[in-house]
């Protein structure tokens, strides 16, 4: 672990730049060509494999995938799936995930393949471009707080393919793809993301978050003093602010004041 960076070696994560509509449609496009590049090339017996997400296999998550660019296809489409009715405890997108997931239980991996190069294209220009009288429409999320359905469309449906893609690729033991511009700018937001969600938190103090690896960088976190660092590989940190990586496990990784860094990200959940 290195020591504690020098705020003037680091960029603030709140300077971090949203996405815009065009930058959306590039990050979709290439999130669902390289996953569809992935889930092409699986032997047979990978599509039983077990994932993060314990509920499901590697086939259940490309189910989860066609699903979810299936609802990016009209407003209909969208509303019959995103009026699903969640059970008590569960999230509002369990309930979704689970009618995604279902409806595609006995297809074949060919026939999820064929939906998904169907679907996604179009989901992908929709939500880009288009859907634009819900756009601004702005609700409570139990995990991404108060935001409008343009973050989901602009960042959050990128974000789950490429973490998808993680989670396959994990599972099936086999190499994740990176580079620097899409990789790099999908780590990037979910970057701001934790810094807002982190500001309060901090009570006036900072941190220095280095990712290491390919689709890494380095941030300060707060205002004021930086006091701690955490230094991580930028896929495993995803993978715990995703919630499939322990807590105790990813507190390793700090050096300065341990105990701002684990009250920091202690229950944090960043949504993908």
């Amino acid at each position: 672990m290195n020591a504690v960076l020098s705020p003037s070696t680091i960029t603030s994560a709140e300077s971090i730049p949203y996405a815009n509509a065009d930058e959306a449609h590039r990050l979709l496009t290439t999130a669902l060509n390289r996953f569809l590049t992935l889930i092409e090339s699986l032997h047979v017996d990978d599509w039983s494999k077990p994932t993060a997400c314990t509920a499901w296999n590697v086939h259940d998550m490309v189910a989860h995938q066609a699903g979810g660019y299936a609802s990016g296809t009209s407003y209909k489409e969208m509303i019959r799936q995103y009026t699903s009715k969640p059970q008590p405890g569960q999230l509002p997108e369990d309930a979704i995930n689970a009618l995604q997931v279902g409806e595609r239980a006995d297809k074949t991996p060919a026939e999820l393949i064929a939906e998904l190069k169907q679907v996604g294209e179009i989901a992908a220009r929709n939500w880009a471009y288009g859907f634009n009288v819900i756009k601004w429409i702005a609700t409570p999320h139990p995990v991404g707080g108060f935001m409008p359905i343009r973050h989901l469309m602009w960042v959050i449906h990128s974000r789950d393919t490429w973490m998808h893609r993680l989670d396959v690729c994990r599972a099936a033991n086999r190499p994740f793809e990176q580079t620097r511009e899409h990789d790099g700018r999908i780590v990037e937001l979910v970057v701001l993301d934790t810094a807002k969600k982190l500001a309060k938190k901090l009570n006036g103090q900072a941190i220095t978050l280095s990712l290491t690896g390919i689709s890494g960088g380095t941030w300060k976190i707060g205002k004021g003093e930086t006091v701690a660092e955490m230094e991580i590989d930028a896929l495993d940190f995803n993978i715990f602010v995703s919630g499939r990586f322990s807590y105790e496990e990813a507190m390793k990784h700090i050096s300065g004041d341990k105990n701002l860094v684990e009250f920091a990200f202690k229950d944090l959940l960043v949504l993908y």
